[in-house]
C-alpha cells in the first residue's frame, strides 16, 4: 500500500505511512516490486474516485512523468486498475500546459482543443482490456478498507494509531 502526498488529499493526514500485506515465504523481489506498482495504482484509483465523487470525473489519464515513458508494465497496470486509458507522451511535457494557456491568453490559438492538437506531442495509449480487471476489482475494496482504517487518526476503534506508533518506534531506534 502506498501513502504518498496524494494520500493527504483523501485522508487529510499530514503524516502518512505504509504497509504491505499478504506475503508468504514463496514471494520474490519481483513480487514485492509488483506489489509496490499495484499499491500506487490502488492509491491513485482512490484519488480518481474522490475526484469523481466531487464532480471531476476523468475519462483518461495523461501520465507524463519519466517513469511511465520507461516502464510499460507499470503503465499497463495503471490502465487496468484505473479502468480508463493512460496516455504516455513520447517526449517530455514539462511546461506544455503553461504554453497552451499562454497561447490562449495571447489569442494565438482559439480553443483548448486546437492548442492541444498543435502543441501536445504524440503519445502511446495503454488501454484496459475488459477481461483483465477481475482480480483488481476484487482486491480494491479490501485495499480501501485497510487504507481508510489505517489512515484515520486518533483512537476511534480503527487502526489509525498503529502507523504513527511504528514511526515513533523507528525514530527512537535509529
Amino acid at each position: 500500500m502506498n501513502w504518498d502526498n496524494g494520500a493527504r488529499t483523501v485522508l487529510v493526514n499530514p503524516n502518512p505511512g505504509g504497509i504491505t500485506v499478504g506475503w508468504n515465504l514463496q514471494h520474490t523481489a519481483q513480487d514485492e516490486l509488483f506489489a509496490a506498482i499495484e499499491g500506487t495504482a490502488f492509491h491513485t484509483r482512490g484519488v480518481l474516485d474522490r475526484m469523481s465523487e466531487y464532480g471531476a470525473p476523468g475519462q483518461r489519464v495523461i501520465n507524463g512523468g519519466g517513469v511511465p515513458q520507461n516502464n510499460p508494465v507499470l503503465t499497463q497496470v495503471y490502465a487496468k486498475e484505473w479502468g480508463r486509458p493512460v496516455l504516455v507522451p513520447c517526449t517530455k511535457v514539462t511546461g506544455v500546459g503553461s504554453a497552451i494557456f499562454g497561447f490562449l491568453a495571447a489569442k494565438t490559438l482559439r480553443t483548448m482543443e486546437e492548442a492541444q492538437q498543435q502543441i501536445c506531442p504524440a503519445y502511446t495509449k495503454f488501454s484496459l482490456h475488459p477481461d483483465e480487471n477481475g482480480v483488481h476489482d476484487e482486491l480494491y475494496p479490501i485495499y480501501r478498507r485497510i487504507y481508510f482504517d489505517l489512515g484515520k487518526t486518533g483512537r476511534d476503534g480503527h487502526f489509525g494509531d498503529i502507523l504513527p506508533k511504528l514511526v515513533q518506534i523507528a525514530r527512537t531506534k535509529s
